[in-house]
């Protein structure tokens, strides 16, 4: 079965194959002609749509690559004379290098910042271009020979089709490669949530700076083919206009599917030749690139009517063919007993529990004089707390006190004003996220943090990236087939746990509050942590739901897990803790077991209230939001 899985994954890419090389030989001469330009920019737009879709970042000016690609090609082949084979990898190389020397400072830029970014690069190998005399200036490098080698000369449209067609298909196997591979589920899950993503291990700059580099090594090898199609290279090929082209390719086929850039690759390099022909018939004075307007109108009504391009239309004919089927596929929850969820939850600790945790009693978090300030507000006032191994310490305190400020600075999402929190003797204060996942530190969210663009199972694989090695290469390659199958057991593992098993394939943007909430749980489960760090994880919950997460957590507990829990439900709390601690308006202003906590006057003065209201308080202190602080 497993077989004929694989097998069934690279069909596409053989029915690819076929149809191109059908393709090339049975349509019109200037039909192909129109074709091999689709197959360059695609190369590059495959890129593109890993940098853009996958990783989220946008870039304004991929045409640098192509230009440093096709420039590099250039001088390889006419001025140090050597061949074709030899002078292109170098070339894509070359571009690579650029990319990694501009991605260490850009990439640290968000937003249209990046895009902004790299529109200027786009200018500045522009300007370099134009004005180097040893480039060939406004003139360009021409003269370039037709790419020959075994016997067979690549000098017409057919030819040089049937030549491009490999170097296509590899590089759109390759994509998808990526995209279903460990790094690409990183990638994804920083694209919709990076905090949440940093805080299961991922080092999110590192990887964006990977994705950055390859995307520029597709497009260099675009650039390798442009120089030998066309025969000169010139200037023009920095154009912004070429830049918009390939973006336009990505958006028009669909962002987050490199299928789509390849389809859109064709679709614009269609349109732009009927651009072409069809502006001068409406508009006789037209002169230079005018066809670019029509780009825009096309740009900006896709991403109004069609934000999702050409995959977001196929996606919808397929629903519609196949409505009945999705309509009764996995929706409904098969109801388990609570004594078959307590041997699920058994066995999936058998599977992710480690033998590593350090005696209970140690001290594992270590919080001194930790303080956040916002202006002249004081958020989180000179904590001072040691967390244990192997107990559940509880923060409560009311809206507003600092609970979850506290968990930022413990794991790394708020940089402190001042103080040290030490993981394992190891300091994480201002550190990423990534740093304190690397030491065992995990936890889920006041307001909730999944990765909406993909299923329940999706979400909680994502928290395996610490537990697995393979890289972008062994991803590309598909050398990560037995991490792969581990990765699926661990998660499916996870899910089990929480009794979600049921609705592990299904998306997790279509789930209740509460269920999404579970799935945060067990995503934090599946990173086999040492602290286990839980904001309001019971807030959305139905009361069978609460007891049952109760019951999981004594019985993660009882694997060595630390769990550091902030939770409005004092009386849940009061039943789980080892020890609790009170914070009021950023001070902590108690410290103890549930006993003497729930005694302490100034406790009950600030948040538990007196004799009379006691029962009410709790209730009323519930929240799904939590406070700000």
């Amino acid at each position: 079965a497993r077989m004929s899985a694989g097998l069934r994954r690279q069909l596409p890419f053989v029915a690819l194959a076929v149809f191109l090389v059908l393709f090339a030989t049975m349509a019109p001469h200037g039909i192909v002609d129109i074709g091999v330009y689709a197959l360059i920019y695609g190369l590059a737009a495959i890129g593109l749509s890993l940098l853009l879709g996958l990783a989220g970042q946008v870039s304004l000016g991929h045409a640098a690559f192509i230009a440093v690609g096709a420039y590099t090609q250039a001088v390889l082949v006419s001025k140090a004379n050597m061949s074709f084979i030899v002078a292109a990898p170098i070339s894509v190389v070359a571009s690579m290098i650029v990319a990694l020397i501009v991605g260490l400072p850009l990439l640290r830029l968000r937003g249209h910042f990046l895009a902004l970014a790299t529109l200027g690069l786009g200018i500045i190998i522009g300007v370099v271009v134009t004005e180097s005399e040893a480039l060939g200036s406004t003139s360009g490098i021409y003269g370039l020979p037709n790419i020959s080698f075994g016997g067979r000369a690549y000098d017409t449209a057919q030819e040089y089709f049937l030549l491009l067609t490999p170097f296509v298909v590899i590089g759109l196997w390759l994509a998808v490669n990526i995209v279903k591979s460990r790094t690409g589920r990183a990638l994804s899950a920083v694209n919709d949530s990076e905090t949440a993503a940093e805080c299961l291990g991922v080092d999110t700059f590192a990887l964006r700076l990977r994705v950055f580099v390859l995307s520029a090594g597709y497009a260099g090898l675009a650039g390798v083919f442009y120089a030998h199609w066309l025969t000169i290279v010139n200037p023009s090929v920095t154009h912004f206009e070429v830049s918009v082209k390939i973006l336009l390719m990505v958006v028009l086929g669909g962002l987050g599917t490199v299928w789509g850039a390849l389809i859109g690759a064709v679709a614009v390099q269609a349109l732009d030749e009927g651009l072409r022909a069809l502006v001068p018939i409406l508009i006789p004075s037209a002169k230079g690139e005018v066809q670019l307007i029509g780009f825009g109108v096309i740009l900006v009504l896709v991403i109004i009517l069609m934000p999702g391009g050409l995959a977001q239309l196929w996606q919808r004919v397929s629903r519609a063919l196949g409505r009945s089927t999705v309509k009764d596929h996995g929706v409904h929850e098969h109801e388990i007993t609570q004594a078959e969820q307590r041997e699920l939850l058994d066995k999936s600790l058998e599977i992710l529990s480690r033998t590593d945790h350090e005696p209970a009693g140690t001290t594992i978090v270590e919080i001194k004089g930790l303080t956040k300030r916002y202006g002249g507000v004081t958020a989180l006032d000179n904590l001072n707390l040691d967390i244990k191994a192997g107990e559940i310490m509880a923060l409560i305190g009311p809206n507003g006190a600092g609970k979850t400020t506290a968990f930022n600075m413990i794991t790394g999402v708020l940089p402190p004003t001042e103080g040290s929190v030490k993981l394992h003797g190891k300091e994480v204060a201002g550190k990423l996220p990534h740093v304190a996942a690397a030491l065992g530190a995990t936890r889920t969210f006041q307001n909730l943090q999944t990765f909406k663009s993909t299923t329940v199972l999706g979400n909680v694989k994502v928290a395996r990236h610490l537990r697995s090695k393979a890289g972008l290469l062994r991803g590309m390659f598909m050398l990560d087939r037995a991490e792969e199958r581990h990765i699926e057991t661990t998660s499916q593992a996870a899910v089990d746990a929480m009794a979600l098993t049921a609705l592990a394939d299904h998306p997790i943007a279509d789930l209740a509050f509460g269920k999404q909430r579970q799935v945060e749980v067990a995503r934090a489960l599946a990173l086999e942590p040492s602290v286990l760090l839980l904001d309001e994880p019971m807030a959305g919950l139905s009361g069978p739901e609460r007891d049952s997460l109760s019951w999981l957590l004594r019985r993660v507990k009882s694997t060595g897990v630390t769990i550091v829990l902030v939770e409005h439900d004092v009386a849940a709390v009061m039943a789980l803790a080892d020890r609790v601690a009170v914070l009021d308006d950023g001070k902590l202003i108690s410290l103890g077991t549930p006993a003497e906590v729930t005694n302490d006057p100034v406790v009950i003065a600030a948040y538990l209230g007196t004799d009379d209201d006691a029962e009410a308080t709790p209730h009323d202190s519930v929240s799904t939001q939590g406070g700000a602080r």
